[in-house]
């Protein structure tokens, strides 16, 4: 770790402290916010993916590819009664969502826009590939090909959009 070598870099580490856990208080949240339905939540949530991807480090944005499948689990209300059944994905989540934002960050600067769709098809086929494994073995019930399917896919790209637009305003204020 380098020291800190000004007060301006002092106040640049504090700013990126704060917005860290300002974006994973988010990432918890939104869950619990948003509850149902489930495209507006995962929408919600995969565009602070992508937004955390440009603002912070990889490293840093691990947590934030945990804490809101976490929180859904902990909120009960996505699936309602099929929500025990998350528990079965939580690892393919996570490593969905680590993909996408490993993906994203790799391809953004040639073109957001594949970059969004290449990530989201990545998360996507990780997440609907488990979903038929754990329905072939009737370990699930069938919502979850959907859930883990058309909506990952249609959550991601919806995110990814968002959070284009969300970066080309703040952009323009600069």
């Amino acid at each position: 770790m380098k020291p800190i070598d000004s007060k301006t870099d002092l106040l640049t580490k504090i700013l990126v402290i704060r917005l860290e856990y300002f974006l994973y208080s988010l990432g918890f949240f939104i869950p619990f916010f948003i509850g149902h339905p489930q495209w507006l939540t995962g929408t919600a949530v995969n565009c602070l993916l992508f937004l955390a991807a440009q603002r912070i480090s990889f490293k840093k944005v691990i947590p934030l590819t945990i804490l809101p499948s976490l929180a859904a689990v902990l909120n009960g209300i996505l699936f309602g009664p099929a929500t025990v059944f998350l528990y079965y994905f939580l690892p393919f989540i996570w490593l969905g969502n680590l993909i996408l934002v490993w993906v994203f960050r790799k391809i953004k600067d040639k073109s957001y826009f594949l970059a969004v769709f290449l990530s989201s098809a990545a998360k996507f086929f990780l997440l609907f590939s488990s979903a038929n494994l754990y329905f072939s073995m009737r370990v699930v019930p069938k919502i979850f090909l959907t859930a883990m399917g058309s909506f990952q896919i249609l959550t991601s790209l919806a995110g990814g959009a968002l959070s284009y637009l969300i970066v080309k305003k703040i952009n323009d204020r600069s």
